[in-house]
């Protein structure tokens, strides 16, 4: 196998042993590993509960939680790059709704992707509740603001079902139907949806709080923007694949504006500060000390990861599926690659 200069076959056999251990420690119930380059998927390792090689992994459906953020950012930059929308735009240009009373008008699209909107955030279950009485966006702006928007940082998952209604005011698209539009179809993904397109396949996400079959239809249906997407290894390096090809999904100066980092802000909840870009993530992780600047990523809740780098044209997938499994093992055995 090939692997981008400066990593070698060496190194994925380190990372995947490593990925292994965490099974095969019950840290961890399942994981896979998958490395790629822009034209190819080079190397693909997955693990079982008893951490035993099981290719059978490599086409199963993993909920991939906050990963969902990042591919809903692919499909908004791609409406910049149309000049349908802007990062500045305050989001009531296109909800006039949300205008009033006025701090609400200074969210702009921008703030979703950094987390910066002040909004309060609500537990998932508190959602799909509202969602039965038709007020899954109202009850976003129940109470006031954390902070006036665009100043702080905090995390904000269900900030991003403001972008599912900007998607349906400038396309007339629900966010599924957009995503298949601007992402699945351009990048070939046949496996990603708002819930697991072959429910054999699918992984079952452990602890997750819809603990339910019928819970996660309903999930489903909500189309959570910030966290409520499945996919395959397969389908995610094939979104990362079309990123890293100048002018396929968008134009490079758009990239360029999608990847990187804006500027710093306090986080709210803890100390240090933001390094988010409008889609992505470049904060600094304990667990990858050689973390290199031009790479950015995204993880979620189910401990999945996301990994792209530019420079080396690395594409980096972890999957496991345990609700509220911290990325550091993910970032761990992607250390390894760098080593």
């Amino acid at each position: 196998m090939t692997l981008p200069s400066p990593l070698d076959p060496h190194r994925f056999e380190q990372a995947a042993a490593h990925a292994r251990a965490y099974v095969a420690s019950g840290h961890l119930p399942a994981a896979l590993v998958a490395v790629a380059n822009r034209e190819a998927t080079v190397a693909v390792r997955a693990f079982n509960g008893q951490a035993e090689v099981d290719p059978s992994l490599h086409d199963r459906i993993f909920a991939l939680a906050s990963i969902t953020k990042a591919i809903v950012g692919v499909g908004l930059a791609r409406l910049v790059d149309q000049g349908r929308l802007d990062y500045s735009d305050p989001v009531a240009k296109h909800v006039p709704e949300l205008a009033e009373p006025s701090w609400r008008a200074k969210i702009t699209v921008g703030d979703i992707f950094t987390h910066s909107t002040g909004l309060r955030s609500s537990a998932l279950t508190d959602f799909a509740d509202a969602s039965e009485t038709g007020r899954e966006l109202s009850m976003l702006f129940d109470d006031a603001p954390h902070y006036q928007p665009g100043t702080r940082m905090l995390y904000n998952t269900l900030s991003y079902q403001l972008l599912n209604e900007i998607v349906r005011r400038l396309r007339g698209l629900s966010m599924s139907g957009f995503l298949g539009e601007y992402v699945f179809a351009p990048c070939g993904m046949v496996d990603t949806a708002f819930a697991p397109t072959d429910p054999e396949r699918a992984m079952p996400a452990l602890d997750h709080p819809m603990d339910t079959p019928e819970k996660l239809a309903k999930y489903g249906r909500l189309e959570v923007s910030g966290g409520g997407l499945w996919s395959t290894a397969r389908d995610l390096i094939r979104l990362a694949q079309a990123l890293l090809q100048p002018g396929k999904l968008m134009s490079p100066a758009t990239f360029l504006l999608h990847t990187e980092a804006q500027p710093s802000l306090p986080c709210l909840s803890e100390t240090g500060r933001s390094r988010r870009t409008f889609g992505w993530n470049k904060e600094p992780q304990a667990t990858f000390p050689q973390q290199p600047d031009a790479g950015f990523y995204h993880g979620g809740a189910t401990g999945t990861l996301l990994w792209i780098d530019p420079d080396t044209e690395l594409i980096f997938v972890f999957l496991t599926n345990r609700w509220i499994n911290s990325n550091d093992e993910a970032f761990a055995t992607l250390s390894r690659l760098y080593a």
